[in-house]
């Protein structure tokens, strides 16, 4: 397994808030205030939110010895403060409370609630599932029978209309005037609001036969979704869907610009679709750029001997899928006999970015698609010696862990060489070998690689950063910027009964240092870019709340905090 954030589940009595955040003396008196995300968590006796530099204030007291009771019994099963939402000025806040499980399909549904921070708590509508603000200060919600309804405030309570039953799926735009939702029959359709949250006519029926909305970007003009036979569509500005592709085997989306890599059936292309000379044109260059990295190797032996332990003499693509680019106006064949596609580097750009394996076996050639191109990189990687590949999409630069046996000694199979190669306007860059020792690479970003070496008995492993090695039992990390190497990290987690607990350290990204020990026995943290971070700490069936400081100040806010979420997108 990879580096990774370590899952909480807590359990635990409930106390009280006994301190602040921030030093709260601020009271709340413009919108700009609530610029940011609040903190929230939960506890035996309460839901709770925090804004930067505010007060904590109670969300919702859990009262009657039976919603408490729930809430330990669906504790690790279901986190509340994953149902908070709040108002576009943040000042009425959106929660649910005395949950039930559907034991049959397990699902959780509880009574969708909405209050002003000091007000009366209102029922909106009871056995809510799924729910999101619309504008206006309406939401739309689903029940636990599948029906949407779009609730609004009258003058004496909460109502509700239905929109449709049986739903699959619905999203909701992020100025909150439009949604789209997905019914059982295979409907799909949209539904736009005034800014008061007034409909503007009824709903527009997009498309019939779907399966499932597949991508949506955050204003809903550009949407996919498939149907059961394999045919991927799309629909722009909310408009009828047309059908992008039949036979589609595997379909990335790249989240900054709503385009779509795909791969389909090579006997379902159309002939006159081929675009052969487009093909031919990726071919040529790939030949050219393995014709320039060859007449440069000869030129130097060391550089050549190495290459040869990466190239393959003979690779044969098989008999895989067809690459296609659609840009939501026009498809584009990118590339013949691909095997797969990787797309993990696609957000870290503002532009389109992933790779393609292409060919079978033991042997692939990797391709760096890039906007309506398919990119030959010159690596040809065998499986055998590949422990692992990255990309940093922001240099289009791979980095990749080799393990090359020299026959000397005993080595571990599981370890390598990390080795560095960039994709320039020109050509491929020599090879250029990094660091060893490490068996992954957790990320590649900003000209900085974190990697580590795994244990196969433990869900652990070392953290090296660009070649220093910080740690050895390593549970997860998190940067505090994704351009520099500052991160915390939690090491040395223990088993405790169904517990689990490490200690959290601060590494500024400096080179004489593994950094500070800020908090023993963490269970779950969350960093911010400012260097600051919130973590749960403590043994037992509940946790104390830290928020750390940017400037190292420490402060507890909960003395038995059970769970806590500080990015309200999430």
């Amino acid at each position: 397994m990879r580096v990774r954030k370590l899952a909480a589940a807590v359990l635990g009595l409930c106390l009280t808030v006994t301190a602040l955040w921030g030093c709260g003396k601020a009271e709340r008196t413009t919108q700009a205030g609530h610029a940011a995300d609040p903190l929230i968590w939960y506890n035996r006796s309460g839901l709770y939110a925090c804004f930067p530099g505010e007060n904590p204030q109670e969300i919702a007291g859990f009262d009657s010895a039976g919603e408490t009771n729930a809430v330990q019994r669906f504790l690790g099963r279901h986190d509340p403060t994953q149902d908070v939402r709040f108002d576009e000025t943040r000042e009425q806040v959106y929660f649910c409370r005395n949950y039930r499980e559907d034991t049959s399909y397990g699902f959780f549904s509880g009574e969708l609630c909405a209050r002003k921070f000091g007000g009366a708590v209102e029922t909106v509508a009871a056995d809510i599932v799924k729910y999101e603000p619309t504008a206006g200060g309406t939401l739309l919600g689903e029940d636990k029978t599948g029906a949407l309804s779009l609730y609004r405030r009258t003058e004496k309570s909460w109502q509700g209309e239905v929109l449709a039953a049986l739903v699959l799926d619905f999203r909701v735009s992020a100025d909150r005037q439009s949604a789209v939702y997905l019914t059982g029959d295979g409907n799909l359709y949209a539904l736009r609001l005034t800014e008061s949250g007034e409909q503007r006519g009824g709903a527009v029926k997009l498309a019939s036969g779907m399966q499932q909305i597949s991508f949506a970007s955050a204003d809903l003009r550009q949407l996919y979704c498939s149907d059961a036979g394999g045919s991927l569509c799309y629909s722009a500005d909310l408009h009828p869907v047309q059908v992008v592709s039949v036979d589609v085997d595997q379909s990335i989306f790249i989240r900054k610009t709503g385009h779509a890599y795909y791969l389909r059936d090579e006997h379902s292309v159309p002939e006159e679709q081929q675009q052969k000379k487009a093909v031919s044109d990726v071919k040529e260059r790939g030949e050219e750029l393995a014709r320039r990295e060859s007449e440069a190797t000869a030129e130097e032996p060391d550089a050549a001997s190495a290459q040869q332990q990466t190239a393959m003499s003979e690779i044969t693509p098989a008999e895989g899928k067809t690459l296609c680019y659609f840009d939501g106006t026009k498809n584009q064949i990118l590339l013949h006999n691909v095997s797969r596609l990787s797309a993990v580097y696609a957000d870290r750009v503002q532009a389109d970015r992933a790779l393609a394996w292409q060919g079978s076996g033991s042997g692939f050639s990797i391709y760096l698609l890039r906007d309506s191109a398919a990119l030959n990189t010159g690596l040809h990687l065998i499986d055998q010696g590949l422990l692992d590949l990255a990309l940093d999409a922001g240099e289009d630069k791979f980095y990749y862990v080799l393990f090359r046996p020299d026959g000397e000694g005993e080595q571990d199979p599981q370890r390598g060489t990390v080795f560095a190669r960039a994709y320039t306007a020109e050509e491929i860059e020599k090879e250029e070998a990094l660091f060893s020792g490490v068996s992954g690479i957790s990320n590649a970003q900003g000209g900085n690689v974190f990697a580590g070496a795994e244990n196969p008995n433990e869900s652990y492993a070392s953290l090296v950063v660009d070649g220093q090695q910080l740690a050895e039992r390593v549970a997860s990390y998190e940067r505090v910027s994704e351009t520099g190497k500052a991160l915390f990290y939690l090491k040395d987690v223990f088993p405790n009964g169904d517990d689990k607990g490490g200690t959290l350290v601060k590494w500024d990204g400096g080179a004489d240092n593994s950094g500070e020990a800020l908090f023993y026995g963490v269970s779950d943290y969350e960093a911010e870019e400012d260097g600051s971070a919130v973590l749960l700490t403590g043994y037992g069936d509940t946790k104390e709340l830290w928020y750390y400081g940017a400037d190292g100040t420490k402060q507890r806010l909960d003395e038995a905090a059970i769970a806590f979420r500080h990015r309200e997108s999430e």
